[in-house]
């Protein structure tokens, strides 16, 4: 995902968040941001740290698989926000929007997890590689 796509979908969250304080109860745009945002963009920033995948994938069924995760992380992701508000009595569309436009943003920006640690060392320029006796076992001696 390109930076300015990580910048869309941390933004989009604020935008959602200034759909519903903004435009009046039940205007089509309101409705329309607000479910796109909740639908697909805090599981699109969760999808980035759960699959380790390539970044575009070609296969039909990896991008239904893709489409399919980022919508069940929406998901449980806005579940995972509201329950405690309704349990707690503070529940309003505006402060869970606010924690969830919050949580997009923090996953859409902070780098991918696995990012340079994982890959193998490099080779130091100069040394000598590895010989093929450092590899093999050491033979056993019965004394």
């Amino acid at each position: 995902m390109t930076l300015l796509l990580r910048w869309g979908l941390a933004l989009s969250g604020w935008s959602a968040l200034a759909a519903v304080t903004l435009l009046p109860d039940a205007d089509d745009l309101r409705v329309v941001v607000t479910t796109v945002f909740l639908l697909v963009c805090p599981g699109l920033a969760a999808s980035r740290w759960a699959r380790p995948g390539s970044a575009r994938p070609t296969d039909r069924a990896a991008v239904l698989e893709t489409g399919v995760l980022t919508v069940v992380l929406s998901l449980s992701l806005a579940v995972l926000v509201v329950e405690p508000m309704f349990l707690s009595d503070t529940f309003t569309v505006t402060r869970a929007l606010l924690a969830l436009a919050a949580a997009t943003s923090v996953l859409a920006l902070l780098p991918k997890s696995g990012g340079r640690r994982h890959r193998a060392p490099r080779a130091v320029p100069g040394a000598d590689p590895p010989t093929a006796a450092a590899d093999q076992p050491e033979p056993h001696t019965s004394e």
